[in-house]
């Protein structure tokens, strides 16, 4: 078995030997290759022009940083008044879904009982 393994190991680093950077340049020049168009015409790609002047790039200007300013008491309270309202807001809903959910169930309670005396009335007729 080792003997199998060594000899794998031995053809392995062999076939990476082999391997010439011909096989490489070919990968090179596959993407390079000009393309074509709809009408099967090459399209050669002409470089784009050079000025002799160089082209001056501004360089971003970086905003100022805005002040920041301490928030007055009145301030401090109207925000949190209103993360206060957005709070009882969400509990609201909460609650009125809670609720909604518990008529729902106690209407199809309601509904399961006189379907099951209609049919206990049915069955007593036909008997």
């Amino acid at each position: 078995m080792k003997h199998l393994l060594l000899l794998s190991l031995i053809f392995a680093f062999n076939v990476q030997a082999e391997t010439s950077s011909d096989d490489l340049t070919l990968a090179d020049e596959a993407i390079q290759s000009p393309a074509m168009d709809i009408e099967g015409q090459y399209k050669v790609q002409e470089p784009a022009p050079v000025h002799e002047a160089a082209e001056v790039v501004a360089a971003p200007v970086k905003p100022e940083p805005k002040k920041v300013r301490r928030l007055s008491q009145s301030d401090k309270l109207k925000i949190y008044r209103e993360r206060l309202e957005e709070r009882n807001r969400i509990m609201v809903e909460r609650k009125m879904e809670q609720i909604r959910f518990q008529q729902e169930l106690a209407l199809a309670r309601q509904l399961e009982q006189s379907m099951n005396q209609t049919l206990k009335a049915i069955d007593s007729v036909k008997n």
